[in-house]
């Protein structure tokens, strides 16, 4: 599966930047954040995916919600603070 992600962050390094994901056609919400990561260094824990106005639960796969080929989902900091990560 081929999706967009458009990623933000607090510290504005990703101020709606658009990433592509390749991912598994089962893939699971958390395997979209796991990816998100790699790309990005935004920590998996603070990510709040979003597709339309749905938050996304890790542990379902994102067809689960719909998503196909050439969607895109919205990662956005939850804004909960990481001691050893306060300005992400």
């Amino acid at each position: 599966m081929h999706i967009k992600a458009i990623v933000y962050n607090k510290t504005r390094k990703y101020a709606g930047h658009t990433i592509d994901l390749n991912l598994g056609d089962n893939a699971t919400v958390a395997e979209a954040k796991s990816k998100i990561e790699e790309m990005t260094t935004v920590p998996s824990q603070i990510q709040w995916i979003v597709f339309g106005t749905t938050h996304l639960e890790d542990s379902k796969p994102l067809r689960e919600y719909g998503i196909r080929d050439g969607y895109t989902i919205y990662s956005t900091p939850t804004y909960v603070e990481i001691q050893d990560m306060p300005n992400l």
